[in-house]
């Protein structure tokens, strides 16, 4: 049997034992109740709260900071929540709360965002902008999108109506059918379109080749200019102005007279020299010439051919005896 120093030990030991157990309850448990929290009300207009419930999470860009406390309803279409968030959260002016679901379980929570540094601080008690998610966005424009689809089906079916059908039709087979007289046009015409076309390839051919021509007789025409000879003619010319400038200042005349001579023998030289280049380049030019004279008088030919008859473009000239008929 128990001695009474034994009871008085156990006693004082769950004495001890119930004090240390509810103080740990009053630091542990009871500070979040004897804590001061900061209120704050949500009102959503026309957006639905279901599987918000007091005691969902409130979080502020992902970081909780509180818990849901209350729903009410305001009016018909609105609905006011009343959450409380710890002292100091920087709710600001244009913050807004926006309810996304936890998970798949269909529950939801309010998530605060936005709010720049700029803002002023929404002081406890005020009311803080309802937001949209991106569910509830999408939700609101599902009306507008099924009204859409249903106008472009209603389009699509007038397009494949039997009327449209038909007119489409008729104007393939119209289509087709000129598409066949174009095809005989062209079959029918084809040899003379041919014919002109090689004559005119055979005309640019000749031109090309007498404007190779010319511009061969021009190269050698600059090659004469750019030549040691008149280089050397011109320097000499130059400097024999010079020297009778010279002389008829200093009035040697004599000196003058020699190179006058000099000057008159180089010219002849010259002269000649020039002779023989054009006499060699002559025949060339000649050719050029009448390369260039035959090129105008085919161009002339067809030219007139097709103004007195522009359908032989299509048609082609015919036989002669058609062409004296």
């Amino acid at each position: 049997m128990a001695t009474k120093a034994q009871k008085v030990r156990l006693s004082i030991f769950l004495i001890s034992a119930a004090a240390i157990f509810t103080l740990f309850f009053i630091l542990l448990i009871g500070s979040k109740f004897l804590r001061r929290m900061e209120t704050y009300y949500i009102v959503y207009r026309d957006i639905s709260i279901t599987g918000l419930e007091p005691g969902a999470a409130v979080r502020l860009n992902g970081v909780p900071v509180g818990r849901v406390i209350n729903l009410n309803v305001q009016t018909a279409e609105a609905v006011r929540v009343e959450i409380e968030v710890k002292p100091g959260t920087p709710i600001k002016t244009d913050t807004q709360a926006v309810l996304n679901f936890l998970g798949v379980t269909g529950l939801k929570y309010v998530e605060l965002t936005g709010g720049t540094e700029a803002s002023a601080k929404l002081p406890p008690g005020g009311t803080i902008g309802a937001g949209k998610s991106i569910l509830d966005s999408l939700s609101g424009q599902a009306d507008v999108i099924l009204s859409k689809v249903e106008m472009a089906l209603n389009n699509i079916n007038q397009m494949t109506g039997p009327e449209t059908t038909g007119a489409l039709q008729n104007a393939l087979l119209s289509f087709a059918g000129m598409t066949a007289q174009l095809d005989t046009l062209f079959q029918f015409a084809r040899p003379d379109l041919v014919k002109a076309i090689s004559t005119m390839d055979s005309t640019a051919e000749q031109l090309y080749s007498t404007s190779k021509k010319v511009n061969a007789l021009a190269v050698r025409v600059n090659d004469i200019l750019n030549s040691s000879d008149v280089q050397r003619t011109i320097t000499n010319t130059r400097y024999i102005t010079d020297t009778v400038r010279t002389q008829l200042d200093s009035l040697q005349l004599a000196q003058l007279s020699r190179d006058m001579r000099e000057l008159l023998v180089n010219a002849n030289q010259m002269v000649t020299h020039y002779d023989l280049l054009v006499l060699r380049g002559r025949d060339d030019i000649l050719r050029a010439l009448r390369n260039m004279e035959e090129a105008v008088d085919n161009l002339r030919e067809a030219t007139d051919i097709i103004r007195e008859n522009p359908s032989v473009l299509i048609r082609g000239r015919g036989s002669p005896a058609e062409r004296i008929e």
